[in-house]
């Protein structure tokens, strides 16, 4: 029989078969083996115990040289139908007495061996014992023992395993003739498939895929390649036919366009809602401008650095042109982002701890190229030991940097001083005064000064720039940590911006707030939540967050934001969402320490991650149990791609309505 024309079903079978039934030989062999060995050692220390009792007791007949009872003795034996023969040498090696098994031949005696000893030899245990009085040798005590157990449990055992050996080869027939069909039902499938398109000529015939293995994939290939044959036959048909149908295209063109007009009339309709609806779209499209902008930032750098070298110079002021332009817009947009969400009641603050005197450090060294354009000194004081802040350092942060670059770009020639100090008390608060040697204000431009899109005057606007956001925002921010800004200025003499917070702000003023009237926000607890699919977004990025908030919630997800991975394990382990996505590079505790202790507690293990990250460690991300990978920016239908594969059962229907507005 030549194994290589079996079918491949014989073939699965006969290997399965052939594999299982040599391990199973081999094991019981080796459990034969093993049992065999270790029950011959068991009857040797049986015979040795034996030698020993006998020894003992023959002592007293050998010391009074008592033949007759030393014969009595060994004849007791005879209970051990197994016993050869028992013999007790003198000192000097002579036969004293002796007893040999009735019916079988007189043995070949050995000749006596000092101590103990246990051997095996002519199929027969042979044992050697001292025969001592107190201490005294008198003799040698040699028994000698047939195998015959042995051989007993030696023809059982074989025959129980031969029995077994001979059920599993039939049980692994059994099972290996059902099981090769998961291997060889796709190929014949493909087969057959194959068959019908050599003979037919039909290449709409496509194999079914059942697996996603290498049969798969060669079945996806296979259906690929009749595809493209399909798709050629279709291209030649198309081109017979192309002189035939090139007046009903000319027609048709011409209802194109009439359907063109109609869509542009819709289109200018559309576009006259959109410009009502502008405060809509300025707070949202803030949101999708940051990060091309972001971007453009970035790239414009990276080629300004490449260019400084080797380029033209124009093309180095070229890029630093798209560098401002992209930052002031940047700039621009994160005001109107800002304000939209103070107006809307919907800013929130993100309290740390954070110590001052590096933060204004690092303002100056900010600053200090802006001080400089205007040929302006900018110089920092603090006074006593400044110590720490509990506050939002982000908004802290902004706020100083719109008072210190509003001092120097009305300053020039001049000094920008900036004095913190800190008066502990009842109320334990710093003070942060941005002092400067420029233009001044009038008492009129000063009730001006805090106004949104309103500067000192039109002059100053023309003159100087600006949108007149950043003082109006810098105060609902100073107005949200329970703190208060001001200013005395006098025409020509310079302004003096304070600023005043308090050392601690409290948990309460990090809800969100408005300077609007508004109707109450409604607060949802979990017990009042709807069963929608929870997700918990992990990312530092403020914006990040919004932006992903705004997503999914619009693809009618609940999602719950932390600014950290300590956070966000915290929510995980309260809320338990459905859903987690998780950044890489973030503060304190990054992304994959995140993802290590998710998947190491056994409460949270199961519970899909998407990393959403710049960091591209796809393989890493995987391989540590994160369900996807996606790198930034996001492609938004692969997110929402994604969640679909976890959304709740429940939800489906929900999901493909929604993937509609997608």
């Amino acid at each position: 029989m030549n194994l290589r024309n079996l079918s491949i079903e014989r073939k699965l079978t006969l290997l399965a078969m052939l594999t299982s039934t040599l391990a199973v030989v081999l094991s019981s062999a080796s459990f034969l083996i093993y049992d065999l060995v270790t029950f011959r050692s068991i009857l040797s220390q049986d015979l040795a115990t034996e030698a020993q009792i006998v020894a003992y007791n023959s002592a007293a007949a050998m010391a009074f040289n008592d033949e007759a009872a030393a014969t009595v003795q060994l004849s007791a034996l005879t209970a051990k139908q197994d016993l050869v023969a028992a013999v007790l040498y003198k000192s000097d090696g002579t036969v004293f007495a002796h007893y040999y098994r009735a019916g079988s031949p007189k043995p070949e005696l050995p000749a006596p061996v000092e101590g103990r000893e246990a051997r095996v030899a002519s199929g027969h245990i042979e044992v050697f014992n001292d025969v001592s009085l107190r201490g005294e040798r008198l003799g040698t005590l040699f028994l000698q023992s047939d195998m015959q157990r042995w051989n007993t449990r030696a023809r059982q055992y074989a025959g129980i395993l031969v029995i077994f050996v001979l059920l599993s080869g039939l049980l692994a027939w059994f099972v290996s003739s059902r099981m090769q069909r998961l291997v060889s039902r796709p190929i014949l499938d493909l087969e057959q498939a194959m068959r019908i398109v050599s003979v037919d000529k039909n290449y709409g015939v496509r194999a079914v895929k059942t697996t996603s293995d290498e049969t798969g994939r060669l079945i996806d290939g296979f259906n690929t390649m009749l595809a493209e044959i399909q798709h050629r036959d279709k291209a030649l048909q198309r081109a017979n036919n192309d002189l035939k149908t090139r007046t009903q295209e000319l027609e048709d063109e011409i209802v194109h366009r009439k359907r063109t007009q109609e869509e542009l009339l819709k289109a200018k309709d559309a576009a006259e809602e959109a410009s009502r609806a502008k405060s809509a779209f300025l707070a949202n499209m803030s949101h999708e401008l940051r990060t091309p902008l972001n971007a453009i930032i970035g790239y414009s750098e990276i080629l300004e650095e490449e260019t400084r070298d080797s380029g033209p110079a124009e093309n180095v002021r070229d890029l630093r042109r798209i560098q401002g332009a992209g930052k002031h817009l940047l700039s621009l947009i994160n005001d109107v982002l800002d304000l939209s969400k103070i107006e809307a009641g919907k800013m929130a603050l993100h309290l740390e701890t954070f110590e001052v005197e590096s933060l204004l450090e690092e303002m100056i060294t900010t600053l200090q190229p802006a001080a400089e354009r205007n040929a302006n000194r900018l110089q920092l004081r603090v006074h006593g030991d400044i110590g720490s802040m509990h506050a939002d350092i982000t908004k802290v942060r902004q706020i100083l940097f719109n008072l210190l670059s509003n001092a120097c770009k009305f300053t020039e020639n001049g000094t920008v001083t900036l004095d913190a100090e800190r008066q502990p008390g009842s109320e334990d608060r710093l003070y942060f005064r941005v002092t400067d040697t420029g233009i001044g204000m009038t008492p009129q431009q000063q009730r001006n000064l805090f106004q949104y899109f309103a500067q000192a005057d039109s002059s100053t606007a023309r003159k100087y720039g600006g949108t007149g956001l950043g003082l109006a925002i810098s105060q609902r921010f100073t107005h949200m940590m329970r703190g208060d800004i001001h200013v005395t200025s006098h025409s020509g003499q310079g302004s003096t911006f304070t600023l005043e917070l308090p050392a601690k702000v409290a948990p309460e003023a990090a809800e969100p707030s408005s300077e609007l009237p508004a109707s109450p926000p409604v607060v949802e607890t979990l017990s009042d939540l709807p069963a929608r699919t929870t997700v918990l977004v992990i990312d530092d990025d403020v914006s990040v967050r919004d932006l992903m908030s705004r997503f999914l919630e619009k693809l009618d997800y609940r999602v719950i934001s932390a600014p950290s991975g300590l956070e966000g394990l915290r929510l995980a382990r309260e809320i338990q969402p459905d859903i987690i996505t998780l950044d890489v590079v973030m503060p304190q505790m990054n992304g994959w320490d995140v993802l290590d202790q998710l998947k190491s507690d056994p409460a949270l293990a199961s519970i899909p991650v998407i990393m959403i990250t710049v960091v591209d460690h796809e393989a890493l991300g995987l391989e540590r149990g994160a369900s996807n990978y996606l790198v930034k920016p996001i492609d938004r239908d692969r997110l929402a791609e994604a969640l679909d594969r976890h959304r709740r059962p429940d939800e489906d229907s929900m999901a493909l309505a929604l993937s509609g507005d997608r």
